[in-house]
């Protein structure tokens, strides 16, 4: 990553968390948080942002697709893996059909993640 794109992101957590003390009811402001910090490497941080952002609204399916990601990256396949299964389940209740695709997509690699890591 570029340092000018790095800072830019850096600021924007910044910002995100100022505007989330002011309102830490914004599902929004969580997901962005979560968003930033995932293009920063910071996957461990951005489970959290999306965590507050799916109890904020529990039909979030993007927010639930990236908590996925988030778990995936940051070494918990298995975790990733569910979460994936409860965000597939919700796009079809939701008809968030595109989400629903694209999470199918990480889902696979969650569960081959998972594979390798047991046949360790």
């Amino acid at each position: 990553m570029a340092k000018l794109d790095r800072e830019a992101l850096e600021a924007r957590s910044v910002r995100l968390r100022e505007l989330i003390d002011e309102n830490p009811d914004d599902k929004t402001l969580w997901f962005g948080l979560g968003q930033a910090l995932l293009r920063l490497s910071e996957p461990g941080d951005a489970v959290d942002a999306f965590r507050n952002a799916t109890q904020l609204d529990a039909n979030y399916t993007a927010a639930f697709r990236d908590l996925g990601r988030a778990l995936l990256e940051s070494g918990d396949p298995c975790e990733a893996a569910r979460v994936f299964a409860h965000a597939i389940a919700l796009a079809e209740k939701t008809g968030d059909l595109q989400t629903g695709r694209e999470i199918h997509v990480f889902l696979r690699r969650a569960e081959q993640a998972s594979a390798t890591r047991k046949g360790l």
